[in-house]
């Protein structure tokens, strides 16, 4: 009972916050539609300042409802003011709770390219008219065969849709094994990983493409003590005691500005790149499964 009760309060609390958020960030994000730069700076500015706001009270929700025992590694190493990309690996609907509770001031405001379906949800309009937040169009390789024009044409609309970010540092955030990971897509996934199923590289390969001033990946490695996964269980705490590591990396010259729909060479160059990545990463998460004595985090 006293469990069901924390997850309903945890809830409602969350959803106030994010409804008081979108209240606020769409009329102000409206002006940043005007062609003015010092304007749209300044209104880029005040809606993260108001999203940092909000990532604030999540945390102070996850410290008066759950008590976390949380731990963080590497906190030193967050950087503001820059223009980055952050991958996380993905083991719950609660990640990014867990991600943003250590990262949030340390480092811009999250942005994610948004797929073009969910438009019509108030989150995700309100975080493409406030925050800045993209939508793009991901079309499957069969509609690319029939219509090669398509690749060209959503390319094109995705670099308008970030013009803005090249006037405020931004942080792209991803999750490079695209999709949260469980026994039978990992082994699925044939990964030669023990932890992590195999870096996706058309996501960060698209975002170098369309933003080759993005020069850091900070990557951030998430690991529960327990088994549980659900957003409930998140909800009722009993995801409060968890790891996060934080590790940054400067990209390689050579893998920005490439083409890498097209290229094979450049996918292969940034394959080994987030591969060289992902090997550090799997034995920090075989470091923590250790010290929380557990046998796998999936």
């Amino acid at each position: 009972m006293i469990r069901a009760l924390r997850g309903i309060i945890t809830f409602l609390l969350i959803l106030i916050t994010a409804i008081l958020v979108i209240i606020a960030v769409i009329p102000i994000g409206l002006f940043r539609f005007i062609p003015y730069k010092p304007l749209q700076i300044l209104i880029l500015k005040i809606n993260d300042s108001l999203g940092e706001l909000t990532l604030a009270s999540w945390k102070a929700i996850q410290d008066l409802m759950h008590k976390p025992k949380y731990k963080v590694y590497g906190a030193d190493k967050l950087k503001k003011g820059i223009w980055q990309f952050t991958t996380i690996n993905h083991l719950s609907w609660a990640d990014i709770f867990l991600f943003l509770y250590f990262t949030n001031y340390k480092m811009g405001v999250p942005k994610i390219f948004m797929k073009a379906e969910l438009w019509w949800l108030p989150i995700t309009w309100a975080a493409n008219i406030g925050l800045a937040m993209p939508f793009v169009v991901r079309r499957t390789k069969e509609q690319i065969r029939a219509n090669p024009e398509l690749a060209k044409t959503d390319k094109e609309s995705t670099i308008r849709a970030c013009k803005m970010y090249e006037l405020y540092p931004t942080n792209v955030c991803g999750f490079i094994e695209g999709t949260r990971i469980d026994k039978i897509k990992y082994d699925n996934s044939k990964s030669k990983f023990h932890n992590l199923m195999p870096p996706k590289i058309g996501g960060m390969g698209y975002t170098l493409e369309v933003m080759p001033y993005i020069k850091q990946v900070t990557d951030i490695t998430l690991v529960y003590k327990t088994d549980k996964r659900s957003f409930w269980s998140f909800l009722c705490g009993d995801m409060k005691e968890a790891s996060v590591t934080i590790n940054t990396y400067q990209i390689p010259e050579n893998l920005i500005n490439r083409d890498y729909a097209t290229d094979n060479n450049a996918r292969e160059e940034l394959r080994n790149f987030l591969e060289e990545i992902w090997v550090e990463k799997d034995q920090i998460i075989e470091n923590q499964k250790a010290r929380y004595g557990i046998k796998s985090v999936f």
